[in-house]
């Protein structure tokens, strides 16, 4: 089994496909390491989790503990570190089989077919993660709900790309299996459709047993190679053959809709927030999975309707002073039209498009398919070939293309460097124009560029605060109109303006200071625990302390020192597993340490409940201005659920805890999760308990609504819990607004039958 091998080194480890797998790796525990010729943003991503990463392919960047070294496709056979694995008798993988074994191993879901996948699979990932079953996801793309491409879930459900192009796909044993569209691509692997028709059916024979095959009914080839297939088949369509199709489609600018018919009836109606007809296709795949999986049609649409599509797949990156700049990854024929069939939801937008083709053979075979693919472009820009890991094909370039477009009808094209392209766009840009990056290869960069020239040029540049300013001296991750839904317990909340994961203190510093000078509203979330937002969103900078030096730990004798953003179940199970007790009582909260200090979590009337401020002996913290301070314990004041340290945002704790016997807090920590379970709502969205109970008062918050007989009332979409009356849950896509609601409702209630004023326990932005 390769995942016995606790060591494990990537070739290429930047990729999109190997990045994903490493991810996930160092989530369940393994030491990773990798090499690639470039950093981005997924390396550095890998080194915040704390992977090693080398820039540059050499025999000394393979670590002495490593037992399992990965390679892709694009790797040479001749490559340093292929060479010295092997000759370190080291066991060498392409990454399919790495891949296949995760997926392998539990109920895997696998998305295949020449276009379309990275979206598919994005969709498919994003509803299972939104409806709560906590899937493992690695896509080809990356995807603002999981930061990047991949996540560790504990759920039974892997979803993954299965990558036709090597055959490499060949190596899965779904138990679903997700095919979009068959044709004939990736040319320097298969020579004739035929091969590929057959690599498709070889694909199928690999579904487990009982599994479910989902697949495109409008696709010739795929219905072809479904002949033969004895398994159970779905199919997803346009027209009414299909067991899932639309009606009623209705398309404007990013906005899609339609009504889902499934197996002749009509379910309902379906909102989204990317356009065209093929993803109106890789919807209905979703839904189709999703109601197979047993989810209701009302949760899948809900849990898909704000899916914005993962980077590079017709990705807006600038909408400024009226030009649109997009980036999109097409880089076949198919994919192309696909796209300038997006932009007619735009029918008076100029069409001015720069394309980089990706690969010497898809250019020499499919130039006149190039050709005709920018039928309705304004202006068509073409730089050089993106070779990928080909070596040039005498007779073929750019020019290829170029002549086929010319013979096609269309006048205005030019050809130049890519380094040129951005200067000479930036000078033919106007009001009404939407500007199109095509490409697989490096093109990305030119979208950059960009991006950032435009925005340095806006009207708007007040309103957005600067970030290209930010950007320069910030290490971090930095995003724009963010939604904070995700990010909180409640699953509520519109975008923030502004969303910062600092790299470290310095980073920290940096933000707030540009913060304080250009007046920006801020906000520090840990785990988004206790906390409503507003359905309109913050209006400021949220801060979010997530990186790897916000989460170190050190443990002597019976002193923690331990940093803001670690976990406070991860803690007490790592104290009872080092003899250390007295917050067994806190297990189960799925806040961060910064968080349970502020909020003195944990604590309630029950005296076998402790408080987490009665442990901190000092803290580390850092005021709005960004002066680090040392608080003492005698400067710290904690209550029921409040301290004194609103001023401040926690960097690090200094805990003293209590020796104990690790069989005896193991034990108290299963009762106090006992207690926990039994009482409290885990499974369903909520912000745990709503109010603060009262002081010197015969009854809990939750005793008083449960007298009232207000368990179960709903509002809109939120509902008093009927297993906790203090909790308020997200049943059914629940606002801001509902839940005030009911908040407000309570109050009253409460109010007029025990004189009681309630006092909120959840925070709300």
């Amino acid at each position: 089994m390769l995942l016995d091998k606790r060591g494990v080194h990537f070739i290429g480890i930047g990729g999109i496909g190997m990045s994903g797998i490493a991810i996930v790796l160092l989530e369940m525990g393994y030491h990773v390491s990798g090499s690639d010729l470039e950093s981005n943003d997924l390396t550095e991503k890998i080194k915040r989790m704390g992977g090693e990463v080398f820039k540059g392919h050499a025999p000394l960047n393979i670590p002495k503990d490593v037992e399992l070294v990965v390679y892709s496709s694009s790797i040479s056979k001749d490559n340093p570190e292929l060479v010295i694995a092997k000759s370190r008798s080291i066991t060498v993988v392409h990454r399919a089989a790495l891949l296949a074994e995760l997926l392998n191993r539990k109920k895997g879901i696998a998305v295949t077919g020449t276009h379309g996948k990275t979206t598919t699979t994005s969709l498919i990932s994003v509803m299972l993660e939104n409806c709560n079953l906590d899937p493992t996801v690695i896509i080809g793309g990356e995807v603002d709900r999981f930061r990047g491409n991949a996540k560790l879930g504990r759920g039974k459900y892997v979803v993954a790309e299965a990558d036709e192009s090597d055959s490499s796909f060949l190596r899965f044993r779904p138990s679903y299996s997700v095919i979009t569209n068959i044709e004939m691509e990736h040319v320097d692997h298969f020579k004739t459709l035929k091969a590929v028709r057959t690599a498709y059916q070889a694909f199928l024979g690999n579904l487990k047993k009982g599994g479910i095959l989902f697949y495109n009914h409008e696709d010739l080839n795929m219905r072809d190679v479904i002949k033969n297939f004895k398994g159970i088949a779905l199919s997803f369509g346009l027209s009414k053959d299909a067991d899932i199709y639309p009606v009623g489609i209705k398309m404007d600018g990013f906005k899609t809709s339609f009504d889902c018919v499934y197996r002749k009836e009509m379910l309902g109606r379906v909102k989204l927030r990317i356009p065209a007809i093929h993803n109106i296709l890789n919807s209905l795949a979703a839904i189709l999975v999703g109601l197979n999986l047993g989810l209701k049609f009302k949760d899948i649409t809900n849990s898909i309707k704000d899916f914005g599509g993962a980077k590079r797949r017709f990705h807006l990156r600038a909408d400024v002073d009226g030009v649109m700049l997009i980036d999109d990854y097409a880089h076949h024929p198919t994919e192309i039209r696909a796209v300038l069939d997006a932009c007619r939801n735009w029918k008076d937008k100029r069409l001015v498009v720069i394309f980089q083709p990706h690969r010497y053979t898809r250019t020499k075979f499919l130039a006149d398919d190039f050709g005709r693919a920018f039928k309705g472009v304004d202006k068509l820009i073409l730089t050089d070939i993106y070779a990928a890991s080909e070596r040039p094909i005498e007779g073929v370039s750019t020019k290829n293309i170029f002549d086929n477009v010319v013979r096609s009808g269309l006048d205005d094209v030019a050809m130049m460097k890519k380094d040129d392209i951005a200067s000479y766009v930036m000078k033919l840009k106007r009001p009404g124009d939407m500007i199109l990056v095509l490409g697989a290869g490096d093109i990305k960069r030119v979208a950059d560029i960009l991006s950032e020239e435009l925005a340095g040029g806006s009207s708007e540049r007040s309103e957005r605060y600067s970030i290209a300013e930010l950007k320069r001296s910030v290490k971090g991750d930095i995003l724009f109109k963010e939604r904070m839904a995700p990010h909180t317990s409640f699953k509520i909340g519109g975008p923030a303006d502004i969303w910062v994961e600092p790299r470290d203190i310095k980073d920290l510093k940096k933000i707030l200071i540009f913060a304080r000078t250009k007046r920006i509203p801020t906000f520090v979330i840990g785990s988004g625990t206790n906390l409503l937002v507003s359905d309109r969103g913050f209006r400021g900078m949220v801060i979010h302390l997530t990186a790897d030096s916000f989460k170190k730990i050190s443990i002597r004798g019976n002193r923690i020192k331990i940093g803001a953003g670690y976990n406070v179940s991860r803690l007490v199970r790592l104290c009872c597993a080092k003899s250390l007790g007295g917050i067994e009582s806190l297990i189960g909260i799925p806040g961060t340490v910064g968080g349970a200090i502020y909020m003195n979590a944990g604590g309630s009337a029950n005296p076998i409940f402790r408080n987490m401020g009665e442990f901190v002996q000092s803290l580390k913290v850092m005021d709005y201005s960004g002066r680090i301070r040392r608080l003492t314990r005698s400067q710290l004041k904690f209550d029921y659920r409040r301290s004194n340290l609103e001023p401040y945002i926690i960097l690090e704790a200094s805990l003293k805890l209590e020796h104990s016997d690790v069989s005896s807090l193991n034990s108290s920590c299963s009762k106090f999760l006992k207690m926990k379970r039994d009482k409290q709502v885990l499974d369903i969205p909520s912000a745990g308990c709503i109010f603060k109970n009262p002081k010197d008062f015969q009854f809990t918050c939750g005793q008083m609504i449960e007298m009232l007989g207000l368990k179960g009332m709903g509002i809109g979409g939120a509902e008093i819990s009927e297993r906790h009356a203090n909790f308020i849950v997200n049943r059914d896509s629940a606002s801001c607004g509902d839940v005030l609601k009911l908040i407000e409702a309570i109050k009253e209630k409460v109010s007029a039958n025990f004189h009681i004023p309630l006092e909120l326990e959840v925070k709300i932005i």
